[in-house]
């Protein structure tokens, strides 16, 4: 065996352990509340911490030298299992939710996707509405970590170009105490927003019950808010404060530092931020136009839903502010062309990321300069530097991976009986994080509560597929993985 599953084991136990933890956060609202979940959500920790010993000791006495194999492993079986130990207390406490429902439920939350099968929300439990909260802060903060401390030392989908120095990443991928020191910057700045975002809601006029829930929703860009109506009838000010926090989690929280610390032109001159700020202000203003002249809306009205949609969307948040799919016919395209391109990579946001399209684009228009002058010589450039061919490689294959994986699991999805549109864009919402799809059933202002078993299974695999960016888990499930 190649691979050494004891070690896998080692790294699962103090994750598994620290998920049983926090699930006595929900246990202990219910019990001081003296409302529904703290036996279930105290017997959820348990089951954690048991699992948790008995990984532990499995892998108790083995080395601690870590492949890029046991990383993958690990990465991939990491949140599998979360998945299924967070969807305990929704099994446990909401007896008109089936288990495949709740595992929907559970996996939406940790890859911060954002949809859900729960209907009349404000009706269930808060220790449940706010382990949902709790899921989608830890999910959004754990990829953070893992996207930008281990996903670039496996060069998974290009990810490599955002290496900050040399000395950021060890070369055998271990985790050094340099990135352990930038995990920690990282969580720094994560609970920062956090805790910003709370004192802006309340301000906007949220209690504190919600405020709480809404900015843990926010600040990961999950948008699985724990209210039917998501973000309607909101106060103004409330729509505002969430887009602000919206984009800040869809910049690169490395480059978010960097300009903290050094100069904020670091942010500032990134290509990536600059065309995710040009994408969201470009899109905003020619939906805004069309709400418009369309729609009868005023002004301000149009700017404010059309940039919070938007905002939503490319940040893979999710929320709902109206249904943009009854607005006109050119608002609907518009957010079908981009429901999959995701923001910037390093962030809390799902999606394709703009800087892969940046590069397709880049290598677009080589070629085509090279169609008319064959012999000169040009390289694709990305933040004025010549991209490496293993980028450009990482690249293309993460595409090849995307489209098949979105062919195959919308087949399924059609054959499982879900009709053709909602099975192409509830496909890219699962694979891109996002939440609402566009059609007929999984539209804005619906849940996926409607669908079969089958299609809740499929979903689910493809939220942690597209969270943890494809190849990591489909690599997982080849044979050369366990044998070469």
């Amino acid at each position: 065996m190649v691979i050494n599953l004891r070690l896998v084991c080692k790294l699962l136990s103090p994750a598994i352990f620290s998920l049983g933890i926090l699930s006595l956060i929900p246990a202990s609202y219910a019990l001081i509340t003296q409302t529904e979940g703290s036996f279930e959500f105290g017997l959820s920790a348990i089951i954690s911490v048991l699992i948790s010993l008995l990984l532990h000791k499995a892998g108790n006495k083995t080395y601690n030298n870590i492949s890029l194999r046991e990383l993958f492993l690990f990465t991939g079986s990491l949140w599998f299992i979360m998945t299924v130990i967070a969807a305990i207390p929704f099994y446990l406490v909401l007896s008109d939710v089936n288990l495949s429902a709740v595992i929907f439920e559970s996996a939406s939350g940790l890859s911060t996707t954002g949809a859900t099968v729960i209907n009349n929300l404000e009706a269930r439990p808060r220790s449940i509405l706010l382990w949902r909260s709790i899921l989608q802060f830890l999910g959004g903060m754990g990829f953070v970590v893992v996207a930008v401390a281990i996903l670039p030392n496996m060069a998974m989908g290009g990810m490599n170009i955002f290496k900050t120095e040399s000395t950021s990443f060890d070369g055998n991928a271990k985790i050094t105490p340099h990135i352990k020191t930038m995990a920690m910057s990282l969580l720094a700045w994560y609970m920062l927003t956090l805790f910003l975002c709370i004192f802006m809601y309340i301000l906007g006029g949220y209690d504190s019950w919600m405020a709480i829930n809404a900015a843990l929703c926010t600040v990961s860009t999950g948008g699985m808010m724990p209210l039917d109506a998501s973000m309607n009838g909101a106060p103004p000010f409330i729509h505002y404060t969430c887009i602000v926090f919206m984009i800040l989690g869809s910049l690169p929280f490395l480059l978010i530092l960097g300009s903290i610390s050094g100069s904020v032109n670091t942010l500032i001159k990134d290509q990536q931020v600059r065309g995710f700020l040009l994408l969201v202000m470009s899109i905003t203003l020619a939906i805004a136009a069309s709400l418009i002249l369309c729609n009868n809306y005023d002004l301000e009205r149009a700017v404010r839903t059309a940039l919070f949609n938007v905002t939503a969307i490319l940040s893979s948040t999710g929320f709902n502010l109206e249904d943009f799919t009854a607005w006109n016919q050119f608002a609907s395209i518009t957010f079908l062309i981009i429901l999959a391109v995701g923001g910037c990579s390093g962030s809390t946001s799902g999606g394709i990321k703009l800087f892969r399209l940046q590069i397709c684009f880049s290598m677009f228009k080589i070629q085509l300069i090279k169609s008319i002058h064959p012999h000169e010589v040009l390289e694709p450039r990305f933040n004025r530097r010549d991209i490496d061919s293993d980028t450009l490689r990482s690249v293309i294959t993460y595409f090849v991976a995307y489209i098949i994986l979105l062919m195959v699991s919308a087949t399924t999805a059609s054959v499982l009986g879900l009709d053709l549109i909602d099975s192409i864009t509830g496909t890219i919402s699962a694979l891109s994080n996002i939440g609402p799809a566009i059609g007929p059933i999984l539209g804005p202002a619906n849940n996926f509560s409607s669908l079969n078993d089958g299609l809740h299974l499929l979903f689910s695999f493809d939220m942690i597929l597209g969270r943890l960016e494809i190849l990591p888990v489909l690599l997982c499930m080849t044979r050369m993985f366990w044998r070469r």
